[in-house]
């Protein structure tokens, strides 16, 4: 049976991937990672985004926010807390779920929209209308 490492505390994380080529080693595994995980949406012909399939409200309880990210930091031997502020730093905002790792601020910010009320029809026409 394998030994495994032991975990990183919090500062052992943030000095190992404060570090830049440990953090791109780190975050190029993470991207491979999520996108073997989460779900390939085809919007286009030639485009596509990742979605965890879940509507991201804390009353949803199938929704688990970062539980690929928990298993990923876990395998690498990293502390998941300090890794997920990391993220958040990289990303200058506050992350709701590892999905919005792997898809860009255009469909995150249709999603906020779209939970406002703003309904943009079907895909490929430009009906916008404000219910």
């Amino acid at each position: 049976m394998k030994k495994r490492k032991p975990l990183r505390t919090a500062d052992g994380t943030y000095l190992h991937l404060n570090q830049t080529k440990n953090f791109q080693t780190f975050f190029s595994g993470l991207i491979n990672y999520l996108q073997s995980k989460l779900q390939r949406v085809e919007v286009e012909e030639g485009k596509h985004y990742y979605t965890c399939g879940q509507t991201h409200e804390n009353y949803n309880k199938n929704w688990k926010p970062f539980q690929h990210l928990w298993n990923y930091t876990d395998k690498k031997s990293l502390d998941f807390y300090a890794v997920k502020n990391m993220i958040d730093e990289f990303f200058f905002r506050e992350l709701e779920c590892e999905c919005e790792i792997l898809c860009g601020d255009k469909e995150i910010r249709r999603r906020e929209l779209e939970k406002m009320g703003v309904y943009f029809g079907e895909p490929g026409r430009r009906d916008v209308d404000v219910i």
